[in-house]
């Protein structure tokens, strides 16, 4: 899971909220791990910040209770600074870095993210992407 995708979950309103939605009507009856990294948990927690102290802690307690939260180590840290700084032609940050890279080590079958920097990354991972 992408920060993206899970600031939809906090904030109804947010433009991805529906698309979201459907993407979880689909996943319905799939026996389905949820897997993000702390550094992605971080960005999405301080992208609902920005809609409020109640947003952030609601969305912290949903994220604990429902997601493998995988801490990023210095080997996947150097890697994803090592691409993101020979990535010329994308805009994919460290972090979205650092979550491809794990979603890859741990063998996820997909990507739920609503940004355009994730289409090569997915790609470049092997990745489905559900957007």
């Amino acid at each position: 899971m992408d920060a993206s995708s899970w600031v939809p979950m906090a904030v109804p309103r947010d433009q991805a909220a529906g698309r979201l939605a459907e993407i979880f009507t689909l996943l319905r009856g799939e026996t389905i791990e949820y897997v993000t990294t702390n550094w992605t948990l971080y960005e999405a927690l301080a992208l609902a910040r920005r809609r409020g102290w109640e947003t952030s802690t609601m969305l912290y307690s949903h994220v604990k209770q429902s997601t493998g939260i995988v801490s990023v180590d210095d080997m996947t840290e150097s890697e994803a600074l090592r691409r993101f700084l020979t990535w010329r032609d994308k805009s994919a940050s460290v972090v979205d870095h650092a979550n491809a890279l794990v979603a890859a080590a741990t063998r996820c079958d997909a990507i739920v993210s609503f940004d355009e920097d994730f289409i090569p990354l997915a790609a470049a991972a092997g990745l489905r992407l559900l957007r």
